[in-house]
């Protein structure tokens, strides 16, 4: 029972950690953003922000390799560090320069660098803090940090730009700092799992590696379930409020009702005393997800738009939840900075260009269209997942950290057989 209260409380104390980082994270674009549009106006603004962007895409592979051949948790403590020490280092800019774009800039890309290394850091740790079969509930604890952080961030930033910008760095440093404080009480599991991040690096990841595991139709079809949802969607809210003719306040509900209910999902997800969904639970939600997707982009009035948004909350956030949860069961621990790269990759490095593809399509088509084709994507999704096979608890394949032998799967999930560590050689087919 000991063993079983150091690893919850130290996977509790991650959760924590992750969401102190995803505020900052967030609290620190924001105030970025204000800052730079003062130093220079909107297109300053637009050039600080892809400047960070840039390094983080080019550099996320990297830091997934570095994430496999180094202990993950390390790499999340000194880069959170980094950030910290960055932010403080702002704030003396802008006290002695001011706001200047010069330094922005150059906060901007240094902090893409490190995002870029702790991303993949912190998405590899999970697997080494708890039981395969208790992956879900710590992915569905992650998701509800990451939806309170995107709800609570924009706010907090907005309220610490009131006190002057080298407050508000200032600030923003302390919930980086406090990361760095509980990510050190972070201890692995046992002994096994600390070895496996010590063990001799693996050779860069193929894609031969990841179907060889079975895991290229898992890996792509949750980036495919995530891309829209990625910031994509959120611009689209706002210009259907403004194609409707809505308040700016109507899209801030629909993207809050969407926040709670991911919340709602992923916490119930994590207390339920159930065994985690698989495949159906899956397929069902992204079968929901589309024509939510069409109603919320046809809808002409608010009432229904937030009911969507908070709908499409419940099923994304249950996709995220399972498909993450058996990424990390299914993946050798060697492999998972790299595949949560891939994730990241597929995604955030992707957003700057979703970005102006919706643009484009609402501009060209309206922006029901631009529902339309994230629906499709949805469709494309589900397509993709349901050749994926989703490990259950219990039938990974990293010897370490799983069973015996496989169990008998449910709920039409395809099974998973048990190589002790060694990879299939029937191509994972």
């Amino acid at each position: 029972m000991s063993g079983d209260a150091g690893w919850r409380g130290s996977a509790a104390r991650w959760v924590v950690a992750y969401t102190a980082a995803v505020v900052g994270d967030v609290s620190y674009f924001l105030v970025l953003t204000w800052a730079a549009a003062e130093a220079g106006g909107p297109r300053t603004s637009g050039v600080v922000l892809a400047l960070g962007a840039v390094p983080r895409a080019l550099l996320m592979l990297l830091g997934g390799v570095l994430a496999d051949r180094v202990d993950p948790r390390r790499i999340a403590i000194a880069t959170d560090g980094a950030r910290t020490l960055l932010l403080l280092l702002a704030t003396g800019a802008a006290s002695w320069f001011g706001l200047v774009p010069w330094w922005l800039a150059v906060l901007a890309v240094a902090f893409g660098v490190v995002d870029a290394c702790f991303i993949p850091a912190v998405g590899a740790m999970p697997v080494r803090l708890v039981p395969p079969e208790a992956l879900p509930r710590l992915q569905a604890w992650r998701l509800t940090g990451l939806r309170a952080g995107n709800a609570v961030g924009p706010a907090l930033g907005a309220g610490l730009v009131v006190l002057g910008i080298p407050a508000a760095l200032a600030s923003v440093a302390v919930l980086f700092a406090l990361s760095v404080v509980l990510l050190l009480t972070v201890r692995s599991r046992d002994r096994t799992a600390r070895d496996g991040a010590d063990a001799p690096p693996e050779p860069p990841l193929r894609l031969s590696q990841l179907r060889r595991q079975g895991l290229v139709p898992l890996v792509v079809g949750t980036a495919l379930s995530e891309l829209p949802f990625s910031g994509p969607v959120a611009i689209g809210v706002v210009l259907l409020a403004q194609e409707r003719g809505w308040p700016v306040a109507a899209a801030g509900a629909v993207l809050a009702a969407f926040s709670v209910g991911g919340i709602v999902v992923s916490v119930l997800l994590a207390t339920l005393p159930v065994a985690a969904p698989g495949r159906l639970t899956t397929l069902v939600a992204l079968g929901a997800t589309a024509p939510l997707l069409l109603l919320l982009g046809s809808t002409p009035d608010t009432a229904h738009a937030i009911v969507a948004g908070a709908l499409l909350g419940v099923t994304t956030g249950t996709v995220m939840v399972i498909c993450h949860g058996r990424i990390q069961q299914s993946t050798p621990p060697a492999l998972l900075g790299r595949v949560t790269a891939l994730l990241s990759l597929a995604t955030l490095g992707l957003s700057p260009l979703t970005y102006g593809a919706v643009g484009v399509v609402a501009g060209s088509w309206g922006v029901g269209a631009f529902f339309a084709l994230a629906a499709g994507v949805m469709v494309l999704a589900g397509v993709v997942l349901a050749g994926a096979r989703l490990a259950r608890p219990g039938e990974d394949r990293v010897p370490d950290l799983g069973s015996e032998g496989a169990r008998t799967s449910h709920e039409g999930d395809l099974r998973v057989e048990p190589t002790r560590g060694r990879p299939r050689q029937d191509g994972g087919s």
